[in-house]
């Protein structure tokens, strides 16, 4: 029960999942005068056999799918690909799912069932071109002009997401160009209320004999890598597009404004192909979350580097953190606490089996917020078969009590 926190231990990349926190367990699992409800859709770009992932022509069509959920008082915290999809990756049937998660805050006598700043909300996205060979600094400086710029208009920015556009087939478990097939259609398990063999505690979720290798996508024509949420050079007969994702509330309302923070990551390879991926993530970002900023999204350049090139052994991006207020630096902000889950997620055919889900209806509980989800490009299958890919999950929660002497804690789950 609860988010499985343990002390620390040398383990494989094999294992279901890592959890990390600035508060040890006891205070993670401490109740605080907020709880939220969390809702988590599943959308795919093709057909589904499973009625509860929603079928969509483009991840526009999200908008009018979660005008019901608004009306209820909830509000989409994160909207992110289930699998990064970069080189052949962009043909698996896995490449054209997408999770989005909402929150409200739970009905408690001193909160209503739908917040009055809520209510008037609603999802936009905007369309945001980029430059293909546009750096990653100097994307930062123009995301964030362009993330800041919207907020003045009362534009809560939730992040980024982007749709490659190819002519698909049926999500029958099968890939364009003869690529491998991985998985036909099974359950569903992470539909709103996330119900899995795994109440609430990541462990356990893959089989204990671990994953195995990574799948060899690498066959067929060569594709040019991809960058997410960012940009990417588009194939031929292709069309990549980058959106910006909202939460709208008019210009009277409360002021955001935005700043980037370091994104670094040490990566091993499989030749071109990204395998595994290590991150300080509290040291990262503590000083963000200790001065109250949100960790809204994230830029990594996944790109792919061509045979010959020199292949990098760690990767470079920026953080998107939010500031709620005036605008003065430590103007009545409080600190945040956080926990980082890198979680396996495991999708079957066209359908995800085991994720996030039960852990984050878990932390509702104790006031735990999800602020971000970073997909990965990394890919396994676990001893049945399934594909298994890592995500990077953040939630955060305002300081409730002086952390300053508690040393953070993390482990594998």
């Amino acid at each position: 029960m609860g988010c499985g926190l343990r002390k620390l231990e040398d383990s494989d990349d094999s294992s279901p999942g890592k959890i990390f926190s600035t508060l040890k367990r006891p205070q993670v699992e401490t109740k605080t005068e907020f709880a939220y409800e969390y809702a988590l859709l599943d959308f795919t770009l093709q057909a589904s056999t499973n009625p509860e992932v929603i079928k969509i022509n483009s991840v526009l069509d999200i908008v009018a799918k979660v005008e019901e959920y608004y009306l209820k008082g909830y509000v989409v915290g994160a909207i992110h690909p289930v699998i990064q999809p970069v080189r052949h990756r962009k043909h698996l049937p896995a490449s054209h799912l997408y999770r989005v998660v909402l929150s409200r805050l739970k009905v408690s006598p001193k909160h209503s069932a739908v917040p009055v700043g809520q209510r008037h909300a609603r999802l936009v996205m905007e369309e945001c071109p980029l430059t293909y060979e546009t750096q990653t600094n100097d994307a930062a400086k123009e995301l964030i002009e362009k993330i800041n710029a919207a907020a003045k208009r009362g534009m809560k920015f939730v992040g980024f997401v982007s749709q490659y556009y190819l002519p698909s087939k049926h999500c029958n478990g099968t890939s364009h160009d003869g690529d491998a097939e991985l998985g036909l259609h099974r359950r569903h398990g992470s539909h709103d209320n996330c119900k899995s063999g795994n109440e609430g505690d990541i462990s356990g979720q893959l089989c204990e004999s671990g994953m195995e290798e990574e799948p060899q996508l690498e066959s067929g024509h060569q594709t040019e890598g991809n960058s997410s949420p960012s940009y990417s050079k588009p194939d031929r007969g292709g069309d990549h597009k980058l959106y910006m994702v909202f939460n709208a509330f008019g210009e009277d309302s409360a002021c955001w404004t935005y700043q980037e923070g370091i994104l670094s990551m040490k990566v091993t390879r499989k030749g071109a192909v990204i395998n595994t991926l290590d991150a300080n993530w509290l040291e990262l970002t503590t000083f963000y979350y200790k001065q109250g900023l949100s960790l809204v999204d994230s830029f990594v350049c996944w790109e792919t580097p061509k045979a010959g090139d020199h292949l990098p052994k760690s990767l470079e991006g920026f953080f998107i953190y939010e500031e709620e207020g005036s605008g003065v630096p430590g103007s009545s902000r409080k600190g945040n606490d956080a926990i980082v889950v890198e979680q396996w997620t495991v999708i079957e055919g066209c359908e995800i089996k085991t994720d996030y889900g039960p852990l984050l209806h878990t932390l509702a509980e104790f006031g735990w917020l999800l602020t971000s989800v970073l997909p990965t490009p990394i890919l396994r299958h676990d001893s049945e078969g399934n594909l298994a890919t890592k995500q990077v999950v953040f939630l955060q929660r305002p300081i409730v009590w002086s952390s300053a002497a508690q040393t953070p804690e993390s482990g594998p789950c």
